[in-house]
């Protein structure tokens, strides 16, 4: 199962951390691992080659973190969350279909 956590500040989504692996099928093959991959790999490059925002991220194989500056305020702060909240409902949706392989929780940081 692959675990997705969002980082909040004050209800705003800063980042996310997400960790596993889908298990739907084998390595390289999986779709569900595929799909979460791509609309995370698609948010980080939002934020960082898009935006240019300022942000720390890890990435390697069953671990991802990405995590906005303290910094990151104003209409920055704005154009991030929208791509943090496309990524949600990207990652959602794709609950929806595989509820035993994804799973959201949320903290403030």
């Amino acid at each position: 199962m692959v675990k997705v956590q969002v980082f909040l500040e004050r209800g705003t989504p800063v980042g996310f951390e997400l960790t596993g692996h889908a298990d739907q099928g084998v390595e390289g093959e999986d779709i569900v691992c595929a799909g979460i991959s791509a609309i995370t790999e698609t948010a980080l490059l939002g934020i960082t080659d898009v935006l240019k925002l300022d942000a720390a991220w890890t990435h390697e194989s069953g671990h991802m973190r990405c995590e906005l500056s303290r910094e990151t305020a104003g209409e920055d702060l704005a154009k991030a969350a929208i791509v943090f909240n496309t990524m949600i409902a990207g990652l959602t949706s794709l609950q929806q279909a595989y509820p035993k392989s994804l799973k959201f929780s949320y903290r403030e940081v």
